[in-house]
């Protein structure tokens, strides 16, 4: 499986969003057309989303070659090993160095199991992850959608998303988190397909 649509409940939700949305439907695209690349669950998928902080998508996506490109076996010992200015050196700022670093700590010293995320609820996961310093809800968000391929999250803080919302409802501005957080529940229990909806709408605007 290589992207979100191609999840069973994710594709469910895309097709009815599609065909049943007022602004949605309007787009005449099929999901196939939404390259939103799954991740599979685990601890290189979380050091992918600090990668993913406050960075383009291009920007991550240019780090994470680099990295994989130098680690090549990305674990937590292999990245322990590491020096700062080895991990500097492939564009990570100091506090990812340092949240990577604590990660990787508690992965192994088995304070924190990244499998053990596909069994708990959403609520769950987002205690978990967010326990880890420098993962907060944005963090713990991506990894259900991108990661555990839950139907329902919702990202209100994410400027993707604000950017989405702003051109759906034709505002001049975009939407405060705590506006795009009451925004999100008419897309319930489709939020994580009305996300990749509203980040499309976003790219072709």
């Amino acid at each position: 499986m290589k992207y979100l649509h191609e999840v069973p409940h994710i594709r469910a939700g895309l097709d009815y969003l599609l065909l049943n949305d007022r602004v949605f439907k309007k787009l005449d695209i099929v999901p196939e057309h939404l390259a939103w690349r799954y991740t599979a669950p685990g601890y290189d998928s979380l050091v992918r989303i600090v990668i993913g902080q406050q960075v383009s998508t291009k920007a991550a996506q240019s780090i994470w070659k680099k990295f994989k490109k130098e680690i090549k076996n990305v674990t937590p010992a292999r990245v322990l090993k590491m020096h700062d200015d080895e991990l500097r050196a492939l564009g990570l700022s100091g506090q990812k160095v340092k949240y990577i670093r604590g990660l990787s700590e508690a992965v192994q010293t088995k304070s924190f199991d990244p499998q053990a995320l596909e069994a708990l609820s959403d609520n769950e996961v987002y205690d978990a992850i967010t326990r880890l310093k420098g993962f907060g809800r944005w963090s713990a968000e991506m990894y259900l959608m991108f990661s555990l391929a839950r139907p329902d999250i919702w990202a209100p803080a994410d400027l993707g998303i604000q950017d989405g919302l702003r051109i759906y409802h034709r505002r001049a501005e975009r939407p405060s988190a705590e506006e795009a957080l009451k925004m999100g529940k008419k897309f319930a229990p489709h939020r994580t397909a009305a996300s990749i909806l509203l980040w499309y709408l976003k790219g072709v605007s």
